[in-house]
């Protein structure tokens, strides 16, 4: 089992602080979210090409890979497709340089004064391009379940639009959770050929259908069935990493990395 966490998780460590705690806890991976208050890839001193031989060698040392990049494109709103695909492009760039494998994306929300469909082919539209861009730079694409972005139909949708081997599903198991709760698998079952990451938290489930009510907390002591979800990955063969996505960055009401990252790898190697 590989475990990862992303750095949303802890933003105001320093980088050499990153790498100290996830040797010491346990941790083979780590994901990139933004470091030290810079979210572009571009932007973020670490990827800049003078220091590109001292960040790899730093990650060697304490026996870590970067296992993704997680940026901000979106391709729902329809004024951003141009700059959100510059963006995209970018970050894989960046990506290629460090040795990173894949960039994260997401589609999140249908706006209500659009038709479906017309957002669903806009976010394959821009995942293709994207895909087709980063395969010729060895960065896959992974399209994140987020948002209005959780159901097999609308996931299924845009897949079907974009054939490149190169884009691939990143499986969020919160965000599916708003939608299915304990009946995962009616998602991963016919989408799980296509998942090759994944991302955990947890929460206390609120009213269906309005997120606002679902209430994050610490994992193992929320309601997303994430033992049956982890047993199910690995009986399948799963090969990919198992990342802890802890949102403190967007929520500082949240216990901070010291107890969320261990409580990760204590919760998911106790899972038999």
């Amino acid at each position: 089992m590989k475990l990862s966490f992303t750095t949303l998780g802890c933003p105001d460590w320093s980088f050499a602080k990153i790498l100290d705690e996830a040797e010491k806890m346990g941790y083979s991976g780590i994901e990139i979210r933004g470091l030290e208050d810079r979210m572009l890839a571009e932007e973020i001193t670490q990827f800049f090409p003078e220091n590109r031989e001292a960040t790899l060698a730093a990650l060697k040392a304490h026996h870590l890979e970067m296992v993704g990049f997680g940026s901000s494109v979106r391709f729902d709103p329809a004024e951003k497709f141009d700059s959100m695909v510059a963006e995209g492009k970018r970050a894989i760039d960046v990506s290629q340089f460090m040795g990173i494998p894949a960039i994260r994306i997401f589609g999140d929300k249908i706006p209500q004064e659009e038709r479906e469909a017309e957002v669903i082919a806009r976010i394959a539209k821009g995942a293709g391009i994207l895909a087709e861009y980063g395969e010729a730079k060895g960065v896959k694409v992974l399209l994140e379940t987020h948002g209005d972005i959780n159901t097999l139909e609308r996931v299924r949708g845009i897949f079907d639009q974009v054939k490149s081997k190169n884009f691939r599903l990143l499986w969020d198991v919160a965000h599916t959770d708003f939608t299915y709760e304990d009946n995962f698998v009616e998602f991963y079952r016919p989408l799980k050929h296509l998942i090759v990451h994944t991302h955990f938290k947890d929460h206390i489930r609120g009213t269906p259908g309005d997120e606002k009510t679902y209430k994050l907390c610490r994992i193992g002591e929320g309601q997303i069935p994430i033992t049956a979800i982890v047993k199910q990955l690995l009986a399948d063969g799963y090969k990919g990493y198992f990342s802890l996505e802890w949102e403190k960055k967007w929520h500082p009401e949240l216990p901070g990395a010291e107890i969320a990252y261990p409580d990760f790898v204590r919760v998911l190697t106790g899972i038999k």
